[in-house]
C-alpha cells in the first residue's frame, strides 16, 4: 500500500494574486532587479510575469521554507526552473 504524502507543493506563479508580496528565490543577475531573496511588495515585476522560467522562481513568504528546500534539491521543479534561469542569465551575459 502505498503511502499519501502530505506536503504541500510550492505555488506556481499562475496562484500568485496580483499586489501580493512575493521572494524571488532565483539566481542573482548583474544590472537587473533580481537578486536571489529579493522581495517584490507588488507580486511579480511586470517584465518576469510572462517569462515561463523567472515567473516560477517567485513565491510568497509563507512558501519560502519549502521553496529554498525544493530549489537545492535535484530533481525537484524549482530546481529545474533555477537551472534554466541560470542558462538564460548566462545567455544574457555573452
Amino acid at each position: 500500500m502505498a503511502k499519501a504524502k502530505n506536503k504541500k507543493a510550492v505555488p506556481q506563479s499562475a496562484e500568485i494574486k496580483d499586489k501580493t508580496p512575493v521572494i524571488y528565490v532565483g539566481p542573482g543577475a548583474r544590472n537587473s532587479i533580481l537578486s536571489t531573496y529579493a522581495i517584490f511588495a507588488d507580486g511579480i515585476p511586470a517584465e518576469f510575469a510572462n517569462d515561463d522560467v523567472f515567473k516560477q522562481l517567485f513565491v510568497t513568504p509563507d512558501k519560502l521554507n519549502e521553496a529554498r528546500q525544493a530549489v537545492g534539491k535535484k530533481g525537484t521543479a524549482l530546481n529545474s526552473f533555477y537551472q534554466k534561469a541560470v542558462e538564460k542569465l548566462k545567455g544574457e551575459n555573452k
